[in-house]
């Protein structure tokens, strides 16, 4: 799998069957958009996530989205095909430690993450694209402060990624609801918060196939349908992280014919 610009489009998690070892909060959170209640297990306990899809599909990517696990914990996932480990991960840490040459004594807290500053933590998984039926998640996060485990939102599927990557000129946004107000008396009032990403690049070498590609997967569910996009798919760090998320297209889908063989076509998306 290339580095390129990748999203997955079409969230196969959506349509499984979920199981989960302990619910606070519904597992089936994980598969609304809203980030008002997430999966939230009732304790530290390992717990299991299985999810088992309506019909066999190939996946090459897993997503786990609004999670709240610390830099300790562990998440190991499984890929099922009728019942069969057809790939693990095994055990992996998915909170990276701030490095040693980058960590600030006195500023940073013991156990910090490189991406702790970011509103969202997330952890992509990337493997070969395998056929499945199911999969399985197994987290373990003893160190939790929460005293619980969450996860807002899990997407999984097929990435699609362009044969050449945006072009130079991406412009990431971190768009804030705030409003400044004026008082009678001249002070100067912050009202209302909340803050998400406006993400604008462009894709400006694509041949006919891959152009297809794209017509295909944008078309398919219109505006309204949830895509995860990685600009900088495994870069690591904050790099990676602020450029990964959850969104929907701002505008219409289109592209241009701009010279033989050759289509180009720009894009925006707003975070959910």
């Amino acid at each position: 799998m290339s580095k390129n610009l990748r999203m997955i489009v079409d969230n196969l998690h959506d349509t499984a069957t979920l199981t989960a070892t302990s619910e606070a909060l519904a597992v089936e959170n994980t598969q609304r958009t809203g980030r008002a209640y997430p999966w939230r297990s009732t304790d530290l306990a390992e717990q299991v996530i299985t999810a088992t899809l309506p019909t066999p599909n190939f996946i090459d990517a897993l997503v786990l989205y609004r999670h709240n696990l610390s830099s300790t914990s562990t998440v190991r996932l499984e890929l099922l095909n009728a019942g069969e480990v057809v790939y693990d991960t095994g055990a992996v840490t998915v909170s990276g430690l701030i490095p040693l040459g980058d960590f600030r004594f006195g500023v940073d807290p013991w156990g910090a993450t490189l991406t702790r500053d970011l509103p969202i933590k997330q952890a992509p998984f990337w493997f070969p694209a395998t056929a499945i039926t199911g999969y399985r998640l197994t987290f373990n996060d003893p160190d939790n402060l929460d005293g619980v485990m969450e996860v807002g939102r899990i997407i999984t599927g097929q990435v699609v990624s362009p044969q050449f990557n945006a072009s130079y000129g991406v412009e990431l946004e971190w768009k804030e609801a705030a409003e400044h107000i004026r008082s009678e008396g001249g002070s100067l009032r912050t009202l209302g918060g909340g803050i998400a990403r406006r993400l604008s690049f462009n894709l400006d070498f694509m041949d006919a196939r891959g152009r297809a590609t794209l017509t295909r997967a944008f078309l398919r569910g219109g505006k309204g349908r949830d895509i995860y996009v990685s600009l900088y798919p495994e870069a690591g760090g904050l790099e990676e992280a602020e450029h990964a998320f959850v969104g929907r297209r701002e505008g219409n889908y289109g592209h241009q014919h701009n010279f033989y063989a050759n289509w180009r076509s720009s894009y925006t998306l707003v975070e959910v």
